[in-house]
């Protein structure tokens, strides 16, 4: 029974030592250590959703100068050389698209000659007083400008609370591996002493099968530990663009926490009126508030300047007389120029305007209902996180004391036993609540620094949070 336990010892040993070797040179042999303030930066300058953002941002500056454009007259020159007939007859019609010309002598019977003109114009159309039309059209995509910034301040804030997230998660599972390594180290020691004593007669072979039994276990809450901290460090590699063989965590996050002047980040229970988050809701607002007013005034009166002047020619005479030379029609003959200043107001889209007008009321209404539940939202979260942090801070002083009972604990009752004055059962249950402390401490820390940078965001100084921790 010894043998078989030792001989199948010894080949878990070596297939774990290999492992171990294995994570220890992807780990940490040709790893660069990934700072928490370089990870920000990486995913904002990586991330393609940031990059969308922007070419939205640059979108909606070039909107504002086609804006600004629609100020500028209309000017459009025409040129024509005709070969037809002029076979026409009085009455009017409605133009419903392009049609031939109905200029030209109108005679008693048919007549089917042939006859040229030329003909060019150039036309004006100026509307210079649109009585605010044009003013609400540009302060309307000025306020898309503000809006597609905002999705994007607001996009960044997420991907940077996102990564922070996930950098201190990527960290605690770097730290729990560490302590699943040791408590490996613990078990193989523990396994160790127990063969030996089983060997000499001092101990009965349950122990050794019990301590064999424990050690398995190690090895699988290893794994799963490893397996843990692959996950976060692939989905961290995703965000900063770097490769998973090449970063590791920078551990001293924790103890840079410990430094950081808590005072210096102001607290409160409501959130930052200029919060990222919130100001996307408060532009959206702004902006529907801009295009109601663009509403109001699409339908008021125009005043334009219209302008015109034209030169024709024809092969017809004065005298109607149809030249036989249809050159004669190619020279312009008269010229005519025509002014006016027009103004346009269609009085049946009274009822249309108002209801548009109400509907944009509506739409107004519904976008600062939905700032008011942004607000509800983030101030909930906020006061939780205030809660939280106060009895995470109570816990953290706390648990120093019992890793380090707990550490005297195991020691001594490894001592008992190698003295024979306790049994395995007092070992194992000593090792296991060694392994609870140190995991209870890591997670107790992470949580301190997870309020930390929740309270900073929404009271918007996540800025001044990053800077405790660039390298």
């Amino acid at each position: 029974m010894l043998f078989i336990l030792k001989k199948m010892h010894q080949q878990n040993y070596r297939k774990l030592l290999m492992l171990l070797l294995i994570s220890l040179v992807s780990i940490s042999g040709f790893a660069q250590t990934l700072s928490l303030y370089d990870a920000v930066n990486r995913s904002i300058s990586n991330y393609p959703l940031i990059q969308q953002r922007q070419s939205e941002v640059a979108a909606s500056k070039a909107h504002i100068s086609t804006v600004n454009a629609n100020r500028l007259p209309s000017l459009k020159i025409l040129e024509e050389v005709n070969v037809g007939t002029a076979n026409n007859l009085p009455g009017g019609y409605f133009s419903l698209g392009i049609i031939p010309s109905l200029s030209g002598s109108i005679t008693s019977q048919e007549n089917t000659n042939t006859m040229s003109g030329n003909f060019a114009v150039s036309y004006l159309e100026w509307q210079f007083y649109t009585f605010g039309y044009y003013n609400a059209q540009k302060k309307n995509a000025e306020a898309a400008l503000s809006t597609t910034t905002a999705i994007l301040n607001g996009d960044k804030y997420l991907l940077t609370e996102n990564t922070i997230a996930l950098y201190l998660d990527w960290v605690k599972k770097y730290r729990l591996l560490q302590i699943e390594k040791e408590n490996l180290q613990r078990s193989e020691t523990i396994f160790n002493a127990i063969r030996a004593t089983v060997q000499s007669g001092l101990k009965p072979g349950v122990d050794s099968s019990t301590a064999g039994a424990v050690y398995a276990r190690s090895r699988i809450a290893y794994i799963q530990a490893q397996n843990e901290y692959q996950n976060d460090l692939i989905s961290m590699a995703t965000y900063t663009g770097l490769r998973t063989d090449n970063i590791v965590p920078d551990t001293n996050v924790v103890a840079d926490a410990d430094k950081l002047n808590i005072n210096s980040i102001a607290s409160s229970d409501s959130v930052a009126l200029n919060n990222p988050l919130l100001d996307i809701y408060e532009k959206q607002y702004e902006q529907q508030l801009s295009q109601n007013k663009v509403l109001s005034r699409v339908f008021l009166p125009k005043l334009s300047l219209e302008g015109a002047g034209w030169m024709r020619g024809s092969s017809i005479s004065p005298t109607n007389v149809y030249a036989s030379d249809l050159s004669n029609g190619l020279s312009y003959t008269r010229s005519n120029y025509l002014f006016g200043l027009s103004l346009s107001y269609n009085i049946t889209d009274i009822k249309h305007q108002h209801d548009q007008i109400v509907e944009g009321r509506y739409y107004a209404q519904a976008k600062q209902q939905a700032l008011q539940t942004q607000q509800l939202t983030l101030g909930r979260i906020l006061q939780q996180a205030n809660a939280a942090y106060a009895s995470t801070l109570l816990k953290l002083n706390e648990l120093p004391i019992q890793l380090g009972s707990s550490q005297q604990a195991y020691e001594q009752q490894m001592a008992l036993y190698r003295a024979g004055l306790n049994t395995l059962i007092d070992v194992t249950n000593a090792q296991f609540v060694l392994k609870q402390t140190e995991t209870d401490y890591v997670l107790v820390q992470d949580d301190l620094l997870q309020l930390l940078y929740i309270r900073a965001g929404y009271n918007n100084q996540l800025d001044n949070f990053l800077q405790n921790f660039k390298k």
